[in-house]
């Protein structure tokens, strides 16, 4: 029984509320910038900070390999209809492919909400240096422009959306499998010089993003409407703030 409901959580179905009400995305963001900026540093004032040693190490192998199998969902399905890329909405079979995108875009959004734990680990081991303005824009923004896609899907469906959710989770692979070998403590970690590597990687991926959706509106492959023109402004807003934050860290 445990495994149908499972599976039912996992597959696309028009009933599901966090995908049929898109003020549960609000809501849940509303709780999270609530905790991290009120509630959760009222609770952790008097309270020395949690050390989450085994917790983070599960957690960051956990989300590496779960966007590892994203990835591959997505990298399987772009390989095999990379011919259909252009204006997708124009194909025939727009609903077939569709249908087959949804399911690991729905994976994808998962991912999103569970991303904000980040910063709930951070209120909890009392990091809050790390709590910056883009990490907090990078997690919450992420999640309700999604939100914003999913209660638009069929208008907002781009082969555009893919590739970039590849090169999203390609990235993340890395990024939590650094940080699951750097909770392992400090016989770990000293081995970890690729740490400097880590924003440098992200800027690149954004970089690639905003490069793609550049060259595909100018040559007409992809159209230009609100939601693309709100996903281009967020990914640029995120690539200025990744290199105002690599450069800050360079000096210091």
């Amino acid at each position: 029984m445990w495994l149908e409901k499972i599976h039912e959580f996992l597959y696309i179905s028009d009933y599901k509320i966090i995908l049929k009400n898109p003020t549960v995305a609000v809501s849940i963001i509303t709780a999270y910038l609530s905790f991290i900026f009120l509630v959760g540093p009222a609770f952790m004032k008097n309270r020395k900070p949690y050390t989450l040693r085994k917790t983070l190490i599960i957690y960051n192998f956990l989300q590496s390999a779960l966007n590892a199998y994203v990835t591959y969902e997505a990298l399987f399905d772009l390989w095999v209809k990379w011919d259909l890329r252009c204006k997708i909405k124009d194909n025939p079979n727009f609903e077939e492919i569709l249908q087959d995108a949804l399911v690991y875009f729905w994976h994808y959004y998962l991912l999103k909400y569970v991303d904000l734990l980040d910063t709930v680990f951070f209120v909890l081991r009392k990091k809050k240096s790390q709590i910056t303005f883009l990490h907090v824009i990078h997690h919450a923004g992420m999640v309700l422009i999604i939100n914003w896609g999913w209660q638009h899907f069929r208008e907002a469906a781009a082969y555009y959306i893919v590739i970039c959710l590849i090169m999203n989770t390609s990235v993340h692979v890395i990024m939590y499998f650094y940080y699951g070998l750097a909770a392992c403590g400090p016989n770990v970690r000293k081995y970890l010089w690729w740490k400097k590597y880590l924003t440098l990687v992200q800027i690149v991926q954004i970089f690639c993003m905003l490069f793609y959706l550049a060259t595909a509106f100018l040559t007409g492959c992809e159209e230009f409407r609100i939601y693309e023109k709100m996903t281009f402004s967020f990914f640029a807003l995120n690539f200025f703030l990744f290199i105002n934050f690599y450069q800050k860290n360079k000096k210091e």
